[in-house]
């Protein structure tokens, strides 16, 4: 499926397009103007991955425009897996963008340079100005990249400030300010390092297996550290990839949004190339290993995270933004109070003062300390972006099953026509071995504990979300839902029918198992509810969230379910693509939708609603694709919100902060009142300060807000 994007503008020599894909996706920016600018005619490529935003300029005479939009429309998301199997950009941008100095190196040589003003009566003034703009070349470096970009940033307010206070011999100045921007950049990499450290703890909560083909009727489950180049593996219906290969028998519809960001699933076949950290949605497949270990089976799942938690949220953007539509002003206010005074004092004071600088340290320390603390209480946020976004969330939709239920179902009942109990409980578990769902893992344990033969299964297909149907000793069967049923054309009498509506009557799911095309036992589902369910739902309501029900369960079950939860609206018998259809609904309602599943067949839904969450107890496909990832305790969902409530109440307060302090500051400065020293620690100091009023869950005791920690963990 091609790269979906707009253009955003075109004209001769310069074409700028849009894509979702390019926020997502864990390669660096400069990776993609390297790769670009590979195409004839090009001269430039700007790339602003976090805004998904790619710009070239190009020579009319030689660049084929039409050809590159062929590219686009005709290439899938493969050139992007591409870039995303080379680091060899990532690491020579990492080495351009290189600052001198470490922060911690940065901040211990400032503090040094202190301790030389206790001489400075026998020291020569020369030498501390040789100092403070030693120290300053850091900030000069970056102002020397803003030049070479074309921009007016904070970064050259910063450098002119210390410039000209060094070279004036404000050296107290100079210093101060140098210090003050190193302690921010050492709040910020301490800050990152801690929540890096808690979000990869709970990357790490599965080790990846995978089931490799030794002969013809035997598959072997191993750890994937055990797969060799070479090995072919299997990989049914709704199970991870763990190896980059090539699939050489089967078909299948995979799911690569783990790794580009895109919820349609691709069809993959015989000859195409597949990726560790994707998913089987529909279909199966054998794939001979090429690439194999912790490097593809978990690092890229982890740089995106880690990459996707230091994007700017939508609100540090506008700020940003507008923070830096002050720089020029500023400039012209220092330089208009030095015309009419000649006070070179008066503009180094003015050029200090900048509105970006805490906005842009604050703003990621908050939502990184935020991440880190949820990540403490075992929720896990993949983008500072789904933190911001859970806190517009006005509408939750659940799924039933192992959500708001215990997850996991249990046959309750086994109704057989013409064939014992223990053959309907063999060939259900035969069928169902290997499946991920809860109600398939609950048959096959059934099984296991009545000590009862599984057998081999052939030529199985799994229909997500309907059933399974394949051979057992060389006889067709299938078992699945009503749906299921109608769809395969199988007859179901009136006597079946009656039987069937009264489990629907007491709240049990049915799945029928027929044999040849006839139906030969109905099996009763039921799965309680979690005893923190309701409770739950009620704090949600009083939050002012409005809380919906959709299941692929029957209406009698959904209606009993939504009943007991005090839930008003609820959807029954919803396919995994009608889950889909009906998010995309509400979003279009002007509604910000969050959607909590943990099966296969909740995939697609968890990929269009604006925050996917899922349990961490379930399918490994819903865990991947979605946004947010939370204990299976549902005060958890409580504690998520209230996390994200909190962190945008702490961004918008650093912002009030950062505007009150820095207007008296420029106003001070331009009317003389205040000299560069009061002028840097106002404006430097109120950056500290935001930065430490960002890090206080990383310092102050938070659990006052966390739910679970208030009675409920122990129902979880």
């Amino acid at each position: 499926m091609p790269i979906p994007y707009k253009i955003k503008e075109i004209k001769p020599g310069k074409v700028k397009i849009y894509s979702e894909v390019f926020k997502y996706i864990s390669v660096s920016d400069k990776a993609f103007e390297n790769y670009f600018s590979t195409f004839k005619g090009v001269s430039k490529v700007i790339s602003r991955k976090a805004a998904g935003l790619l710009t070239l300029y190009y020579n009319p005479n030689e660049f084929d425009l039409l050809g590159f939009y062929d590219f686009l429309n005709s290439n899938d998301r493969e050139m992007i897996l591409s870039l995303l199997s080379s680091n060899s950009n990532h690491t020579a941008e990492k080495e351009e963008e290189r600052d001198i100095f470490s922060p911690t190196t940065w901040f211990k040589l400032n503090s040094l340079a202190f301790t030389t003003f206790l001489f400075r009566s026998v020291l020569p003034g020369g030498l501390f100005t040789a100092i403070t703009l030693g120290l300053g070349s850091q900030i000069f470096l970056k102002g020397l990249r803003s030049v070479r970009k074309g921009k007016i940033d904070v970064h050259l307010l910063d450098s002119s400030a210390i410039l000209l206070s060094s070279l004036q011999g404000n050296h107290l100045s100079s210093l101060l300010m140098t210090w003050l921007l190193s302690l921010g950049d050492v709040i910020q990499e301490k800050t990152e390092k801690k929540a890096h450290v808690e979000i990869e703890k709970l990357l790490n909560y599965k080790q990846d297996k995978a089931f490799v083909v030794v002969d013809e009727n035997t598959v072997v489950e191993k750890p994937v550290t055990d797969v060799k180049k070479g090995d072919v593996i299997v990989v049914y219906d709704g199970q991870k990839i763990t190896v980059d290969g090539v699939v050489i028998d089967g078909d299948a519809l995979v799911n690569q949004a783990s790794l580009t960001g895109e919820s349609n699933p691709v069809h993959k076949k015989v000859g195409d190339a597949v990726y560790a950290g994707t998913f089987v949605e529909d279909g199966k497949l054998y794939i001979k290993t090429e690439k194999v270990g912790d490097e593809t089976a978990l690092a890229k799942i982890v740089r995106i995270i880690e990459e996707a938690a230091n994007q700017p949220i939508q609100a540090q953007l506008k700020a940003e933004e507008m923070a830096n539509k002050f720089v020029i002003p500023t400039f012209v206010l220092g330089g208009a109070s030095y015309l009419l005074t000649r006070d070179i004092n008066r503009l180094t004071s003015t050029l200090i003062i900048d509105y970006h600088t805490g906005i842009h340290v604050s703003t990621p320390l908050s939502i990184m300390s935020h991440m880190a603390l949820a990540a403490r209480h075992g929720i896990l946020f993949k983008s500072g972006r789904h933190l911001e976004l859970l806190h517009k969330v006005d509408t939750i939709v659940f799924d039933k099953t192992g959500t708001l239920t215990i997850g996991h179902p249990e046959v309750t009942e086994i109704i057989t026509f013409g064939i014992s109990e223990e053959e309907a409980i063999q060939i259900a578990a035969s069928l169902e071995q290997r499946i991920t769902h809860p109600v398939a893992k609950s048959i096959v344990s059934l099984a296991i504990k009545k000590g009862i033969d599984i057998l081999p299964r052939k030529d199985s297909e799994y229909h997500i979300g309907m059933g399974i149907e394949g051979y057992i000793n060389d006889t067709y069967y299938l078992l699945g839902s009503t749906r299921f049923m109608e769809k395969k054309k199988i007859k179901i009498s009136k006597k079946i029918k009656e039987v069937v509506d009264q489990l629907h009557e007491k709240g049990e799911s049915v799945l029928y198992l027929v044999k040849e095309s006839k139906i030969i036992a109905l099996l009763g589902i039921s799965d309680p509810i979690k005893p923190e369910s309701r409770d739950v739902i009620n704090i949600l309501h009083k939050m002012k969230r409005e809380v919906i029900l959709c299941t692929g369960d029957n209406e009698g079950a959904a209606e009993k379910v939504a009943k007991a939860l005090g839930i008003k609206r609820f959807y029954a018998r919803a396919f995994p693509d009608e889950k889909a259809k009906i998010i995309k609904k509400l979003k279009k309602e002007g509604r910000t939708v969050a959607f909590l599943g943990d099966g296969v067949n909740d995939a697609p839904a968890l990929s269009v609603a604006d925050v996917g969450v899922s349990i961490r107890s379930g399918a490994d496909i819903a865990i991947e694709v979605a946004d947010v990832v939370i204990n299976n305790n549902l005060y958890h969902l409580v504690d998520a919100i209230k996390l994200s409530d909190e962190a945008l109440k702490n961004v918008y307060q650093n912002f009030r902060i950062n505007t009150v302090m820095n207007t008296v500051g420029l106003v001070g400065s331009v009317m003389g009142v205040f000299s560069p020293v009061v002028s840097t620690i106002i404006n430097n100091g109120t950056s500290i300060l935001m930065g430490l009023n960002a890090i206080k869950p990383l310092i102050k005791d938070y659990n006052h807000i966390f739910y679970s920690t208030k009675g409920g963990e122990k129902n979880g």
